[in-house]
């Protein structure tokens, strides 16, 4: 055990906000792409896309709501509760007085990752239930205002941004830390970006060919899937080149296999051998793909949240020194510390008895 990395015990919630949110994020995004440069053809597609964000958007808030400690205050996160208990005990919301208090009550604090990324939780879901309420009625006025507008254009590309972000962001505040593995790369964000976007797709593959999409928009969707998987594939090796020193006590562990092997050979290496020979498996093969690539996006979160926390309790040779003190000189000299060493103890002396 390292006295100076705590592990975060984030747990399944957490695991399943990664993954539920990059896959929204992902599915959204192309669904964007799909609205404003795409063939009329494939808005099936794009349809598909709003609805597999909104649900999966909304799982990930319960999912942080219940890792809180005190779950029913993760209000707090959003809105200053101090001006909102003053605002109800003036009558909001049945009164102007209320009203005018509420206002102040919204609370951004922009140093803080948390609040951040609360508040871009809850404008990737209003910008994605916008966009599904478009989508729903073709040809209808509520199409005509929220997607095919130039508001509707607007609310598509904040949701995009802000559902990448969510994507990212989670990636960024690991390396921050000063976990293993996390604190030893920045690589983590745009993994973790890449990879929603080919779960994203691999989602809107797989309820596109259930739902019988017309299986031209199918293939241009499987070849967008291709490019994802291909950047995923080399930001991986990236990741694993940049955290090479410790490759080797990951792969001694369950976890860091499932990250490693796990994630190379069933998420990427898998679905890219059966796109680049889909001629072969048809329709089989864009459902097997998906389902590859969509199992290969949960072990790669699995494993990035679960490995440094088994490297923690699991100490080897290779990493049982790694700390904010390892390296700093003993002594007098600089640099030093030696308040965070014991004395030395001199043994007991044989001239006289002394010490």
């Amino acid at each position: 055990m390292n006295a100076f990395v705590t592990d975060p015990e984030w747990g399944w919630w957490i695991i399943g906000y990664f993954f539920l949110g990059g896959i929204a994020a992902g599915a959204y995004f192309m669904a964007t792409i799909i609205d404003l440069v795409g063939n009329p053809e494939d808005r099936p597609l794009a349809r598909i896309g709003y609805m597999i964000a909104v649900p999966l958007i909304m799982i990930c808030g319960i999912f942080l709501t219940l890792d809180l400690h005190r779950p029913e205050r993760f209000w707090h996160m959003l809105f200053r509760s101090e001006v909102v208990h003053e605002a109800i005990a003036l009558g909001w919301p049945l009164s102007g007085a209320g009203w005018r208090t509420i206002v102040h009550a919204p609370l951004l604090k922009y140093w803080s990752p948390m609040s951040v990324g609360s508040w871009a939780i809850t404008l990737f879901g209003l910008c994605s239930a916008l966009s599904l309420l478009g989508s729903l009625w073709e040809g209808g006025r509520l199409e005509r205002i929220f997607r095919l507008s130039w508001f509707g254009k607007l609310i598509a590309l904040v949701g995009c941004f802000t559902g990448l972000f969510v994507a990212a962001y989670t990636g960024a505040l690991l390396t921050a830390t000063n976990q293993l593995i996390w604190s030893n790369t920045f690589l983590v964000a745009p993994l973790f970006l890449t990879s929603a976007a080919s779960t994203g797709i691999s989602a809107m593959l797989l309820i596109g060919v259930w739902r019988g999409v017309n299986p031209v928009s199918v293939e241009r969707l499987e070849r967008a899937d291709l490019w994802a998987l291909a950047l995923e594939l080399l930001f991986f090796v990236f990741f694993l080149a940049s955290v090479s020193s410790l490759l080797l006590p990951m792969l001694r562990s369950p976890q860091g296999l499932v990250l490693v092997v796990g994630t190379l050979l069933l998420g990427v290496l898998g679905p890219l051998a059966i796109h680049l020979r889909v001629g072969l498996f048809s329709r089989w093969g864009f459902v097997t793909a998906a389902v590859l690539a969509l199992v290969g996006g949960f072990t790669l979160r699995y494993g990035i949240l679960t490995t440094p926390p088994h490297l923690l309790e699991h100490p080897s040779a290779e990493h049982a020194g790694f700390g904010p003190e390892g390296g700093r000189p003993r002594g007098g000299g600089p640099g030093a510390d030696p308040g965070n060493h014991p004395a030395e103890v001199n043994p007991p002396s044989k001239i006289n008895g002394t010490r």
